[in-house]
């Protein structure tokens, strides 16, 4: 029946609830320790696990670049640019020397399977291949009377192993110097955007090479000041970079040319008076965009006699009027303690690539450095690779007596790095550390050309294994670093947060065990 309260008396309740205390007593006693020990035990789980995310762990490996294959292309030395399409690798001369054609099918064993004939007095100084159209294009400047300076067009129709030669533009006995492609993203206009680097009119030569077999000039432009040394487009076409030496760095808008105009012109968006200016001693060698955003990588070549360390520098160029500098890139060489003590070669920026918040810039004595510029007020320097494997059989003088000399621009493709060195050949690597991914989900991509599709490569997770006949540790010839203590502990910022949740929720936990303690204490 129900119970009924009317007639007790408050003490008969006192009563009641001392006698159940009393019983309780022990139980009580047991409970408490169990929830003692299960709050300490989770006060410390928590703590320990936001620890372990906020402080990187000893073991955490440093970012690094990995050998995984190396042509030395019989040492011969005095390699230059480096171009890619299907199987074949094509690496030119800066000398006499012909251009090698390389098997990559296993980039852990690379073969030369292959060569173009040298010409005299000619070197083959630029290549750049178009694989949609099967095409090579060599750009080769004389390098004494007799030599050519020149454009040359090679096609195939099975094995790009086997190039024919089915056109060509002669620019008579004035020297190009460079060149950059541009392939119509829809269409097919190809124009080879050529510098002359002579300071003289006509320093920009633009050609159409849309009909390899009959390629022609679409117009010519003369910079305001300086000589134009290099040009680099936007993807578009519309936006051109220019890298006019003493003369600094200006943007303009090439419009005219990519869609087809009469008598093209640039259009200056940077006045003259506003150009980037070289840092002192130095020179704007390369301007080239990163992807999808409104900065641009400026090299700096130095060669001897000068002190021969030249940095990189990230340049903002949201207002093209006006570009401006947002930071330093540089190498162990480039700083002013180092330079004058290292051993007698070039510790300068060349040639730029692009991937994601990557930066992989090849530094002649100083190899290949790779740096984030994630946050370019604050590039972080990652990773390098200095190949010093064989003794050439030809050098250049002015460049010095060190055996790395790393100068193409580097190639990413299927998530690895290509490059050729000037002294030691061809090289595959692999990168890991900070933004691997990005490395690993990109198809194709060269700072001289837009021919950067946006594709992933066949396996893009992050952290896939690299496959059994690629090498997971480096060989002699080529150098892992771990630069600086904050390059080996980038971590994802949401693992700081996570920490700290951690962290918070085990004070959190320990504060509530201690109220519930104190709860429980009589009076």
């Amino acid at each position: 029946m129900p119970l009924s309260l009317k007639g007790m008396r408050r003490t008969d309740f006192g009563k009641t609830g001392d006698a159940g205390r009393e019983g309780k007593s022990n139980g009580s006693r047991s409970t408490d320790r169990l929830v003692h020990v299960a709050a300490v035990a989770l006060a410390a789980v928590l703590a320990l696990s936001g620890l372990l995310l906020v402080i990187p762990a000893a073991a955490d490996s440093p970012a690094s670049l990995q050998e995984v294959g190396h042509d030395d292309l019989g040492a011969r030395g005095l390699n230059s640019a480096l171009a890619l399409a299907g199987h074949c690798a094509y690496i030119g001369s800066r000398g006499q020397g012909a251009i090698e054609i390389v098997d990559v099918t296993d980039p852990a064993h690379l073969r030369t399977v292959g060569s173009l004939p040298a010409r005299r007095l000619t070197t083959p100084r630029e290549l750049r291949t178009v694989l949609s159209r099967k095409l090579l294009v060599v750009l080769s400047y004389a390098l004494g009377s007799g030599g050519l300076n020149r454009l040359d067009l090679y096609s195939w129709q099975g094995d790009c192993a086997q190039p024919v030669l089915v056109g060509g533009y002669d620019f008579a006995v004035r020297s190009p110097h460079e060149f950059y492609l541009w392939q119509q993203s829809d269409g097919d206009r190809l124009l080879l955007f050529t510098t002359m680097f002579s300071g003289g009119g006509a320093d920009l030569q633009v050609v159409d090479a849309t009909d390899p077999a009959s390629p022609k000039l679409a117009g010519t432009w003369s910079p305001p000041l300086g000589s134009l040394h290099s040009i680099a487009l936007s993807g578009d076409g519309r936006r051109a970079y220019l890298s006019l030496w003493r003369g600094g760095l200006l943007i303009a808008d090439s419009t005219q040319f990519v869609s087809g105009q009469p008598n093209p012109q640039l259009s200056l968006l940077t006045p003259a008076s506003s150009a980037l200016a070289p840092l002192p001693g130095g020179n704007v060698h390369s301007a080239v965009q990163l992807p999808g955003r409104d900065l641009v990588i400026v090299t700096d070549e130095r060669y001897l006699p000068t002190a021969p360390c030249g940095p990189a520098r990230l340049v903002d160029v949201s207002n093209p009027a006006q570009p401006r500098q947002v930071s330093v890139l540089k190498a162990p060489e480039n700083e002013s303690a180092t330079c004058p003590s290292s051993p007698v070669g070039t510790y300068t920026s060349h040639n730029p690539t692009v991937v994601g918040d990557l930066a992989f810039v090849t530094w002649y004595s100083s190899g290949l450095q790779v740096f984030d510029v994630s946050n370019p007020a604050q590039p972080v320097r990652l990773a390098e690779s200095r190949p010093q494997a064989v003794e050439p059989g030809g050098r250049d003088s002015q460049l010095g007596a060190t055996l790395t000399m790393t100068w193409s621009y580097p190639i990413v493709r299927d998530g690895l790095i290509y490059v050729a060195d000037i002294n030691q050949g061809l090289y595959v690597l692999r990168y890991q550390g900070p933004h691997q991914e990005q490395v690993a989900q990109i198809g194709f991509a060269e700072g001289n050309s837009n021919l950067q599709p946006a594709q992933a490569a066949p396996t893009p997770t992050p952290s896939a294994v690299p496959p059994p006949t690629s090498p997971t540790t480096p060989t002699s010839g080529v150098t892992r670093v771990s630069p600086s203590p904050a390059a080996a502990r980038l971590l994802p910022t949401s693992n700081w947060w996570a920490g700290a949740i951690l962290i918070l929720l085990a004070a959190g936990a320990a504060a509530a065990f201690v109220l519930v303690r104190r709860s429980r204490r009589p009076g």
